[in-house]
């Protein structure tokens, strides 16, 4: 039975393949169906979908949103989006505006640190990519000022970190609409990287299902079996539906592949159908 995975990223935000490579590679890993789901862009859809014509992958349009919230990190997945939907594109460009003002931030905070690194450098290893703070680290990487992204984060680029720089996030439920407004379903990515559990996660969910969530992303690469099993168990408890994807990025040492955590196709067809979650 051919594979799910409905969270990707391509070279349009922060990952290493270019939206036909990354199909490309889906393909080969026995993806039947994909989600491209970069950052706060929508830009590399038509070259996704048409390679997922080429190599006989069926492209979802998707996106992922920042959120605003403490203590953790959330992200809200928009699966199914009208990628052409004015509303959607409009609170894009303001949040592409926003991270290409925090760049020189953190830019003047490693320096101020002693890291003699130019603006410049960092550049030329996005290219014409959405820049961000993966691209920092590879830079940090060729500076040999730390040996791993894993390192570049935990010491310098993380949150809470002496680089780190806030990102302009829109509210939970400005996301949620905004993604429903494009005709998508929306779905809270990586729930582990809310950093709760019991009671507190329940309330964090129950929340956002309030507030028109549709599915929880109960299978990811940073999830473990207990893991699967307590989402799933909210997704029934708050009835929402089903997802789950690798997060791909193609980043050297991540041990992420595409079509892992292996997830069936019928789990993108009951998310999309509306049908029972498992």
């Amino acid at each position: 039975m051919p594979k799910a995975d409905l969270h990707t990223h391509s070279t349009v935000s922060d990952g290493r393949l270019s939206p036909a490579a990354l199909v490309q590679r889906a393909a080969q890993m026995g993806v039947g169906v994909m989600a491209l789901t970069d950052h706060d862009n929508v830009g590399g859809l038509a070259e996704a979908e048409a390679a997922g014509r080429r190599h006989g992958v069926r492209i979802i349009p998707g996106v992922e949103i920042s959120a605003d919230y403490e203590p953790g990190t959330m992200h809200i997945l928009g699966l199914g989006i009208d990628a052409a939907n004015e509303a959607l594109l409009l609170r894009l460009d303001f949040l592409q505006a926003a991270r290409r003002e925090r760049n020189p931030r953190m830019l003047q905070k490693l320096r101020a640190l002693g890291i003699d690194l130019s603006m410049a450098e960092v550049e030329a290893l996005a290219g014409s990519r959405q820049l961000g703070r993966p691209h920092f680290a590879q830079a940090l990487i060729n500076k040999e000022a730390v040996s791993s992204f894993e390192e570049a984060f935990e010491r310098y680029l993380g949150k809470g970190r002496p680089a780190y720089v806030p990102k302009t996030r829109l509210p939970p439920g400005e996301a949620i609409q905004l993604i429903h407004g494009a005709g998508g379903l929306a779905v809270l990515a990586h729930p582990i990287q809310l950093r709760l559990e019991g009671d507190a996660l329940a309330l964090v969910l129950g929340g956002l299902a309030a507030q028109g969530l549709d599915a929880i992303e109960v299978f990811h690469s940073d999830h473990k079996a207990p893991d699967e099993q307590a989402y799933a168990a909210l997704a029934e408890r708050f009835k929402l539906r089903v997802s789950g994807g690798s997060d791909f990025h193609g980043i050297p040492g991540k041990n992420v592949e595409l079509g892992h955590p292996e997830i069936d196709e019928s789990v993108a067809l009951r998310l999309f159908s509306g049908g029972p979650a498992a």
